[in-house]
Order: structure tokens, then sequence, then C-alpha cells
């Protein structure tokens, strides 16, 4: 059918060529294919399938700035395209036979342009990650950090599940140099991964701008990709590439020059940011808002903060780490790991043993870790100032021959270093024959020689004699969430964060007996805090500090704060640039209202809803976002919003996946009678029942109608009790579902 389309909207002045045409034999697939498209004055993609070679060669016809048209067979079940959420936000024609896609070849190829994006010279490294964490991602970044030494952000779909096309582009555009991973399989995971590294990688390619896609010596890539991709066999080939592509990156970041657009329009200047708060924290100084929590996690008043995904527990960790370290006295230990280290750790020693030995294991364990991150960053801060300051030297001298007799975690960052530390741990066990399989016990006496290896206690006072001469010591630590094995937040993973919070209470002890002054503050997932860490902590004794949002007049001050930051150079009154950028409402709601209630009192959806419909304003070159924008992307927001939290419930609640989108689909005249039935169908026994019911009001996906309204979770200032309460009292009580999630299943 493509042939004969092709052929029939072919003209004496305007030849219409398929690719199945060209005779390419003998020749480099990618070559080819680039050839053809650079020479062509328009592109069409046939995006009826998952393909990632037409997803790789769209991107590198919008990197060439080709005037590009979409089509798609209506015949084809298009959810698969859906479920990737890349090309199915972009526009396109529907065909059913050999006439219509006749027609749709045969427009003008005049096509809107993309929108101007402006480098990020702060960050200017771009890391498409892998859905999950592996030993080459945990090098590869490790090597950017400590070989390349560049400042980068990334896309970590364990953050947020989706990306569309306008902000891959916009991803893409931003960045000096950009790495993408190539995973393997045909699961869902690795087709979206696959599919947003084609299209990235394929604009990187057209646009001139360095770039690596990461894949296996033995991975087999489609034919346009198979012999362009940076191949490792082992894992310090990553090195090697890194160093090597760090000269490319340095290279064009040198010749790169910014050239503005005399018709750059508002909204490609007006920004509401990244929201991944890493990927900003270069800029986020600029736009911060400080609330009592921060200025309390500041003051070191406050020890275990909570919050849910996306509610900026990332950004107040970065403004406490980047404050506190400008005064170079301070000692600043800042941890973000991925939890994929202590994986094997818990398999191997952690499931065979008894709970009281478990907590034992695992207090011993963090303290050995913490004591040897306080060395490193010691010795990592002071390497060239105790050269020259006498008072140090002694005290770094020592510091730095201890620390090299207890461990080599080599050069890699505390991801890295983490994972060496509990493989050493695995072996010294696996070599110590300490533990009695068949009682499941083990002798604690050896304990400590299994953990440490050596005693830590000298390594501990010759830190305390050090820092004497030094500010105070703060300790952050980030992702904590990260840490469970996949498939769900077990006793043990609550059992390590507990046993993460009394050792940074035991080391503060340690502290103020020697009149030191240390900080700490560790930031936990308010669900997992609240279903499960809760009650295995001494909750009287933890300085816990909640990050979440009920105040939308806070909510509108934090959108407006971060809009106006972007502006700053241009000399108008806010209210005058606002009402050129936006229409002032949707639906009959003043936007503020509607994005506000779209974004479940999370930043992060609220900064995604208004981005996305930035883009998408701009995508069909309008100066103004339309009440049209906003819907669109609320529809998308919703995907998202379904997506993280089916996530979020299956953390919690055993074979909970999927059921939010059951119950979605089953919404109308929703009680919680009709919910439990529907839940009973997958969960068997009432009390788990009710665990994912309480997850779900405290995630905000369900509301209760008390008089006549929707009461959600941040109405009630996160009192689950009391919505609870609702529910126990009367069992046909009308729920609802949050307007978002709904907004997923609309019809376009």
């Amino acid at each position: 059918m493509i042939i004969e389309a092709c052929a029939a909207a072919s003209t004496p002045e305007r030849s219409v060529s398929a690719w199945a045409t060209k005779d390419t034999s003998g020749s480099p697939i990618a070559e080819s294919v680039e050839s053809w498209i650079e020479n062509a004055d328009a592109f069409v993609a046939d995006i009826s399938i998952v393909n990632a070679n037409v997803t790789y060669e769209l991107g590198y016809a919008i990197g060439l700035e080709k005037p590009t048209r979409l089509a798609r067979s209506t015949h084809l079940n298009f959810d698969p395209i859906k479920a990737v959420g890349l090309l199915d936000t972009l526009g396109y024609d529907g065909y059913d036979y050999t006439d219509k896609l006749r027609k749709i070849l045969s427009k003008p190829d005049e096509t809107t342009r993309w929108g101007e994006i402006a480098k990020n010279k702060e960050q200017p490294l771009f890391i498409l990650q892998p859905p999950t964490p592996s030993d080459a991602s945990l090098k590869l970044t490790s090597a950017v950090k400590k070989i390349a030494r560049v400042k980068f952000r990334n896309f970590n779909p364990a953050e947020i599940s989706r990306l569309n096309a306008s902000e891959a582009y916009e991803l893409t555009l931003s960045s000096y140099g950009v790495i993408a991973f190539w995973m393997d399989g045909t699961s869902e995971d690795a087709v979206r991964n696959n599919q947003r590294a084609a299209f990235m990688y394929g604009i990187a390619r057209g646009k001139g701008i360095p770039c690596r896609l990461v894949a296996h010596e033995s991975q087999n890539l489609p034919l346009d990709l198979q012999d362009q991709a940076q191949r490792w066999w082992k894992l310090d080939d990553l090195d090697t590439a890194i160093a090597d592509f760090r000269g490319n990156l340095a290279d064009f970041q040198n010749e790169f020059v910014s050239i503005r657009h005399s018709d750059e329009r508002l909204l490609e200047t007006l920004t509401c940011g990244d929201p991944i708060a890493e990927n900003e924290a270069t800029s986020l100084a600029d736009h911060f808002l400080e609330t009592d929590a921060f200025q309390r996690t500041l003051a070191g008043e406050a020890n275990v903060l909570v919050g849910r995904k996306g509610s900026g527990k990332t950004a107040v960790f970065l403004q406490v780490r980047d404050i506190s370290r400008s005064n170079k006295q301070n000692i600043v230990i800042d941890l973000i790991p991925d939890g994929y280290q202590l994986i094997k750790m818990k398999e191997f020693i952690l499931d065979k043993l008894s709970f009281g030995t478990r907590k034992e294991v695992v207090a011993a364990f963090w303290e050995y870790v913490l004591w040897l991150e306080i060395t490193y960053k010691i010795l990592e801060k002071d390497e060239m100032r105790a050269l020259r300051d006498q008072r140090l030297y002694p005290g770094y001298t020592k510091l730095r021959e201890l620390f090299e007799q207890r461990v080599d975690t080599g050069t890699g960052d505390f991801s890295e270093r983490l994972k060496r530390l509990s493989q050493n741990v695995v072996d010294r066990f696996r070599g110590s024959n300490i533990v009695d399989l068949e009682l499941n016990q083990l002798d604690s006496s050896k304990v400590l020689e299994a953990i440490y290896g050596q005693d830590v206690r000298t390594l501990r006072e010759a830190v305390l004699d050090y820092l004497r001469l030094k500010g105070f010591v703060l300790f952050l630590f980030d992702n904590l969430d990260r840490f469970w094995t996949p498939g769900g937040f077990t006793d043990d993973d609550a059992m390590i964060v507990v046993g993460l919070t009394e050792s940074m209470q035991e080391i503060s002890r340690k502290f103020r007996r020697k009149n030191l002054d240390f900080r700490w503050g560790i930031f936990v997932r308010s669900d997992v805090y609240e279903f499960l860490i809760r009650g295995m902590a001494d909750y009287g004794k933890l300085a816990v500090q909640s990050l979440e949002w009920s105040d939308r007049s806070l909510m509108r001050q934090l959108f407006e704060q971060r809009l106006q930051a972007s502006v700053i150079d241009i000399k108008e009154e806010w209210a005058s640039l606002w009402s050129r950028a936006s229409v002032p409402t949707v639906a009959g709601r003043p936007v503020m209202d509607f994005l506000i209630d779209g974004s479940l009192m999370r930043p992060r959806y609220l900064i995604r809803l208004f981005e996305t419909a930035r883009r998408r304003a701009i995508t069909f070159n309008r100066g103004r976002i339309a009440e049209d924008d906003y819907m669109v992307a609320l529809k998308e927001l919703g995907w998202q919003v379904l997506e993280d939290l089916d996530r979020e419930i299956a953390d919690l609640v055993p074979k909970g996946s999927d059921l939010l989108f059951e119950i979605v689909q089953q919404r109308d005249k929703l009680t919680a009678s009709k919910l439990k039935y529907i839940a009973s169908k997958e969960l068997k026994d009432a009390a788990t029942v009710g665990k994912l019911i309480d997850v779900m009001l405290w995630n905000g996906s369900l509301g209760v109608i008390e008089a006549g309204s929707p009461r959600y979770i941040f109405d009630v200032g996160y009192k689950r009790q009391y919505l609870g309460a609702l529910l126990k009292a009367d069992s046909e009580v009308p729920l609802t579902l949050h307007p978002t999630l709904v907004a997923a299943l609309s019809v376009s």
C-alpha cells in the first residue's frame, strides 16, 4: 500500500519515495538511510507499529530541521504506541486505504518548526538512564562524575515513568552531549527505553550534538543503529568510553555559538523548570521557595524528612546541602544512592537470619558505612588544604592511613562505593563460616569482625579529633525509597532505613560527647514511612518533618516564583507577561486553580502539567497557551499519575499492581463496599484490601465525598485517620477518584 500511495502522490515537480524501494545492497544501512533523509526535502514517518528504526529516522529528520509528518494505519492497534508515551503525543494523520494515504503524502511539505532551546551550560550532559540500575549504568555515571568530571542531568524512569516527544526534544537540544543506554528484551520497560534512546540519539545526530548509544557487545540492535552503538565488554571499557567522550563534549562546548533569533517567542523563554530537582541543581537557588520545613532542616532541627514522590524532597536536600557547604569549614556528606547496591547483601545475609540478628547486622553495617563516608569526604575535601595547613596535616595523614588500611573503594561515586562495601561484607560472611543456616542464628561476637574486617574505633576517634579544627558535619541521605528490592518494600527494607536512623542517632551522641556539631537528615517517601517505618522506629525520638503541601497559596507562590525567574531579563510587569503567555481560564476555572487541582498538590506534577501545555503551544506555533493545550496536557499527566500511583501501591500492597487501572475503569458509583469487591478478586484477605484503600487515600488517588464535595488527603491536613473514619462509619459512603487519573481515559 505504501509503495502504491507514494507512486500515486508523486508528480513531475515532487517525487515521493518509499524507503522500501531503495537499493541498499552492500552499503551500511545507517549511512544509506541518513543520506536518504539528508537529501530529502521532507520526511514522512509511518508510526503504525513500534519500530526503533523509524523512531530513530524521525528523530534524525527533526534534528536536521526537515519538515516532518506522521501517519498511521487505523487498521492496526495503536495501544502499543500509546503505551510507550512518546510519538503518540505528536500530531498524526490516520489512513485506512491507499487513497487516504495518497492524500496525506500529497500534503504540502511545510510543518510547524520545533522551538528554539537554550543550552544548559551548568549541566551540559544528559543521560537517559535504564529503568532499573545495573552494574553498567552505575559504572558509567560514576565515570561521568569522577573521570569526565562534568555535571549532568538525567531521565530516570524510577522517578518519572513517561517521556513525551517534546520533552525528549528539549532535553536533547539543551545538552552539549547525550548518552543513552540500550536494553535487551521485549518487555514494556525495554521497548519504552529503546524508543526513547532511538529518538533522542536521532535528534542529537541530526543536530550534530555529541552522543553515545551504549550497548553491550552481545546485543543486537535495529539495523539503523547496529553499527553506531558504543560497545562495551568489560565494565572498565566504560571508563575508557567516557574518557574519550569527554573530549568530544568539551570540543562541542568550545565551538558552539548561541544565536538568539529575533522572532523568539515568549513561550520559548518562559519556563517553570524541570520536574526533577537534580536536573536543575545548579539553578535551583534562583527560584527555590524557602518553607518552614526547609528552614528547620537547614538548622538541623529536623532529621527524618517525609513527603510523597514529587513533593520536593530532593529540592530541599539540594538547597540545604549547597547553603551548608558554602562555608568551607563545614563537612557536608550528601549521598544519593541507587537501591541496587544492597540487593546481594540482603539476599545472602539478611534473608537467612532471625529478626534480632538482622537488626544487629544492619546497625553494624551502617556504622561501618557512615564513618567511612565521613572519612572519605574529609580526605576528598581537604586533600590540597591539608598540605598548606600544618594544623590539619598530621591528622589528615593519620586519617588517610587508617582509611586505606580498611577498604579500597576505588575512585567511584557513592553508589559504586556502597556496592563494593556491601560486596566486601558478603565476601567476609561467605568466608567466615559464622552463619548457621539450620539454627538461623549468627554468632554475635563475630558480627563486628564480619562487617568491619577491622575495628572501626580507631578510625572513629581519629575523625573526631580531626573535626575539632572544622565546622559542623552535615549528613544528608536522599532517595532511600530506592533501597527496596524490585517487587515491593519488605520488612528488611524498612529495617535498613530504621537501622540508618538509629546509626545516625548513635553518631550524633558520639559527636555531642566531644562537643562537636553533627547534623543529619534522611529523606523518605511519606507512604513508606507511614505504613512501614513508623511502626518499627522509636517514633517519639525521631525529629520528623513533613514536606507535604496543603496550602494552595504556597503552591501558587512556588509556581509564579519559578516562572518569573525564567523571564527576569524581560522588563515587563508580571501580570502583563502572564496574560500574553496564557489564557486566563480552563473549563471555566482560573488557570491557577486548574493547574493546582490537577497536580494532586505535588510540585512535580504542577511543573509537568504546565510544561507539557507550554511545549504543545510552541509545537503548534502559538504565542499563547490555549485551553486545548491545557486539556491535552492534563490527559497526558493523567497517564503519568496512573502509572506512578500504581507503582506506589505495588510497593506497599502485595499483588496490588495494576489494580488502580481496573478501579479507574469501574469508577462509576464507587463506594467502599464496591471498591473492596473489585480489590478482593485479586487480594484474598480483608486486611490487604483495607491496606490498599489506606494507601490510595494516602497517595491522593482516592477521595471521600463529604457534604457533596470531594475530600482528598491534602484537604484534611494528611490525616488519613479522618478519611478512614468516614469509610468505617458508612461502607456505602460515595468515593471518588482524582480527576487527573480520570482525565487519562477521556476521549480525545
